[in-house]
């Protein structure tokens, strides 16, 4: 029974794998939605605190651009996604 539920564990996560993958394309997409809504809320900063957690966030982003020129497009988009939610930015 436990080797059921193993190996039925095993096949839910291999099927699930594909769709949390993320591909060059799709890491360039989010990058670009990311620094569009990054510049946006950088130019609706009032404050220097509010600048700065912009400027640290595009540090962020810079180190996702870094993965993805190293050909990891999964980290890219792993760290996209956690500024995103971060700064409160949907990259729908």
């Amino acid at each position: 029974m436990k080797k059921t539920f193993a190996i039925v564990g095993c096949l839910v996560f291999l099927a699930a794998s594909p769709a949390l993958a993320c591909d060059q394309q799709e890491a360039v997409d989010l990058m670009v939605k990311l620094s569009t809504a990054l510049g946006e809320k950088a130019g609706a900063a009032k404050t220097e605190e509010d600048s700065q957690k912009v400027t640290a966030a595009n540090a962020k982003v810079n180190e996702g651009g870094a993965a993805l020129a190293a050909g990891d497009p999964d980290k890219a988009c792993e760290i996209y996604r956690a500024v995103a939610a971060e700064q409160g930015i949907s990259l729908n």
